[in-house]
């Protein structure tokens, strides 16, 4: 239920805090945490398309944002979706074709890191 009341919130713009920002509104150190907390787990090399998008609030209140990575991989030419919830630049929750991951409100960006991971 949660997830589907997370879906109608507004995306938050990103906050260029830090000039070392992505596009995305995540750090460089947290975009390689996300692909080392995927390494192992996923056979590396096998993405022919990996993205990640913008940052969403979404509670105000206790400062939880959310965002999500898009992959195809060399057997699969489909999009699969996994979205991500940070609390305190932690992350909190990870779960696999989060309805919120389709929200046409979202930018993706390339995201080179996922791609190009190494064992």
């Amino acid at each position: 239920m949660l997830a589907l009341l997370c879906w109608h919130l507004p995306v938050a713009k990103p906050r260029w805090r830090n000039p070392l920002q992505t596009p995305s509104g995540l750090l460089p150190a947290q975009r390689h945490e996300y692909v080392d907390a995927l390494r192992g787990t996923i056979k590396p090399g096998n993405f022919v398309k990996a993205e990640i998008s913008s940052v969403v609030l979404l509670d105000p209140e206790k400062q939880i944002y959310a965002y999500c990575t898009r992959t195809t991989e060399r057997s699969n030419p489909n999009w699969s979706y996994i979205g991500l919830t940070l609390k305190d630049n932690m992350i909190v929750d990870l779960a696999k074709n989060v309805p919120r991951c389709h929200d046409k409100r979202l930018r993706y960006y390339d995201f080179p890191e996922l791609r190009n991971m190494k064992y």
